[in-house]
C-alpha cells in the first residue's frame, strides 16, 4: 500500500497543480485564455495557482509523512487499515485546493468580462474516421487471459500435470489469475471507447487536428495494449509459484515487479502525453472549447446538451462520464453507492478486528461469536473432540477472514478441504469438532481459555 500510495500521490500533485502554468492548456479545469496572459491578467492568475499550489504542496508533505509514518505502526491490520483510511481521505483532501482554485478562476473570468461562448468546433474532414486502437492486439490480449485462466482451472482440476502441492483442490490459483485477469476485461471496453471519442480540434487545419488525435489515441491505445499483456504475465507467472513452497515470499517479490511494470509503463505513457502536447502547444492556442461551466470544480462533467455519455477528463488520462446523461446517471448513483459501500465495509472490518472471538458450550451447543453468532454446533452432530497446538497447523484460506487476532471461514488444513475455522492464531491452542458433514478448529482468545472450553466439551461429548 505504501508503494501504490506514494507514486498515486506524487502523479496527482505533477498532474494537477502546473509549475509553468502559462504553458499548460488548462489550468485547475478552466481552459488557459489569451486574457489570463496579459499584464493584467497574469498577476491575478499567478497569485491564485501560487497559493493553492503552495496547498497543494503542504498536503503532499503530509500524506508522505503520514505514508512512511504508517510503516512503523505495529500489527498488520492497524497498519493496513490505517494505510486504506489515509487514502481514502488523502484523495479527497488532494482536490480541494484543486476545486478552490477552479472556482476562482471561473470568477476571474467574469472579472474580466470573458463570456462563454456556447460553440462546438468540429472539423468535418476528420469526424468519425481518426482511429488508432488496434483492435486485432487488444482482443488477443483478452483471449490469452481467458486461456490462462482456463489453464489454471485446469491445474486446480489435476488436468494439467502441474502440482500444487497443498494448495491442490482449494482453487486458490484459478481464483488469483482470474482477478489479475478482470483488469483486462476492464480495459477493453474502456479502450474501445477512447478511440471511439470525438475528435478534439485544436487547429483550423485538418491535417494537423488528424495527427494530433491519431497520435493522443495511439499511445492511449498502446497504454492500454501494454497493460493486459503486463496483467497476463502476472497470471501466468502465478500459476507457477503456487509449485513452490514459499509461496507467500515469492508472491511478495512477484507483486513487486508487477507494480513496477505498472508504473513503467504508465511513465512511459504519460512522457509519450507531455512531448505530444508540446508539439502541438502553439495550434492548441488557436482554438479554444469554452466549457468549463459544465465541469464542476473542473473535475465533473454535466452537460445536458451534450448527447455522449463518455468525454476526455480534463485532468489526468481517460475518460470520465457526462453526468447529465441518462446513463450516466444511473452510472453515478452506482459508483457512490460502491463508495459508501467500500467505506461501510471498511468500517465493519475495523469493529472485527477490535472485537475478541467468543466461543462459549452451553444449551449443549458450542456458540462461536464475533459481532453475531457465525458457528453454531450442537453436541448430538459431533463425532470427535481433540485439541492440540496451533503450530500443528498449516491453513490456507479460501474464503474468509485472516487477521491478526482473527482466522474464521472456509480453510484447507494441513491438506484437508473445507474446514471451518474460527480461532485466534495467538491463542497458542485449538479445539478440532468433527461433525458428520464439516471439520471445525476453533479456539478461544487464550490457550487456559481454549484449554477449559475443551475439558467441558470432551466431558459432555463423553
Amino acid at each position: 500500500m505504501f508503494i501504490c500510495a506514494v507514486p498515486t500521490f506524487l502523479i496527482m500533485y505533477f498532474l494537477m497543480y502546473p509549475r509553468n502554468w502559462k504553458n499548460k492548456k488548462r489550468i485547475y479545469g478552466v481552459n488557459n485564455r489569451n486574457e489570463f496572459k496579459t499584464e493584467q491578467g497574469a498577476g491575478m492568475v499567478e497569485s491564485i495557482v501560487s497559493a493553492h499550489n503552495k496547498q497543494a504542496t503542504v498536503i503532499l508533505i503530509v500524506l508522505l509523512v503520514f505514508c512512511t509514518g504508517l510503516l512503523f505502526v505495529p500489527g498488520l491490520n492497524l497498519k493496513m487499515m490505517s494505510y486504506t483510511i489515509l487514502i481514502y481521505i488523502g484523495l479527497v483532501v488532494f482536490n480541494i485546493p484543486f476545486a478552490l482554485g477552479n472556482s476562482e478562476l471561473k470568477k476571474y473570468k467574469k472579472v474580466l468580462g470573458i463570456v462563454p461562448e456556447k460553440v462546438l468546433y468540429a472539423d468535418l474532414k476528420t469526424v468519425g474516421r481518426v482511429h488508432a486502437l488496434n483492435r486485432p492486439a487488444i482482443i488477443l490480449a483478452n483471449v490469452a487471459g481467458v486461456l490462462i485462466i482456463v489453464a489454471a482451472l485446469l491445474c486446480d482440476l489435476k488436468i494439467l500435470p502441474i502440482k500444487f502441492g497443498m494448495f491442490e483442490g482449494t482453487f486458490l490459483c484459478t481464483g488469483l489469475v482470474s482477478i489479475i485477469v478482470m483488469m483486462n476485461f476492464i480495459m477493453l471496453p474502456i479502450a474501445f471507447m477512447v478511440d471511439n471519442y470525438r475528435n478534439e480540434v485544436i487547429s483550423e487545419n485538418s491535417d494537423i487536428n488528424t495527427n494530433y488525435n491519431r497520435a493522443k489515441k495511439r499511445n492511449f491505445a498502446n497504454y492500454m495494449i501494454s497493460i493486459c499483456w503486463i496483467d497476463n504475465i502476472m497470471a501466468l507467472a502465478a500459476i507457477f509459484i503456487f509449485c513452490f513452497a514459499k509461496v507467500e515470499l515469492i508472491s511478495l517479490i512477484l507483486v513487486g515487479i508487477y507494480l513496477l511494470a505498472i508504473m513503467g509503463a504508465t511513465a512511459v505513457f504519460a512522457k509519450n502525453s507531455i512531448t505530444l502536447n508540446k508539439k502541438y502547444a502553439h495550434d492548441e492556442a488557436k482554438l479554444v472549447e469554452d466549457d468549463d461551466d459544465y465541469w464542476l470544480l473542473g473535475m465533473f462533467y454535466y452537460n445536458p446538451n451534450d448527447k455522449r455519455l463518455n468525454v476526455e477528463k480534463r485532468v489526468g488520462v481517460g475518460g470520465t462520464i457526462n453526468m447529465a446523461h441518462p446513463a450516466g446517471k444511473v452510472i453515478s448513483v452506482f459508483l457512490g453507492a460502491i463508495i459508501i459501500g467500500s467505506i461501510l465495509a471498511l468500517i465493519y472490518v475495523g469493529m472485527m478486528g477490535a472485537t475478541p472471538i467468543q466461543v462459549r458450550f452451553e444449551n449443549d451447543t458450542v456458540i462461536c461469536h464475533q459481532l453475531r453468532d457465525e458457528y453454531k454446533i450442537s453436541k448430538s452432530e459431533i463425532v470427535s473432540v481433540e485439541s492440540g497446538d496451533l503450530t500443528e497447523l498449516h491453513a490456507i484460506r479460501v474464503a474468509g477472514t485472516g487477521m491478526e487476532n482473527v482466522a474464521k471461514g472456509n480453510f484447507t488444513v494441513n491438506g484437508e478441504n473445507g474446514c471451518r475455522l474460527y480461532l485466534n492464531p495467538r491463542a497458542g491452542k485449538y479445539i478440532k469438532i468433527v461433525t458428520a458433514k464439516h471439520t471445525y478448529y476453533i479456539s478461544g482468545n487464550t490457550a487456559e481459555e481454549t484449554e477449559a472450553l475443551y475439558n467441558s466439551l470432551s466431558a459432555s461429548v463423553q
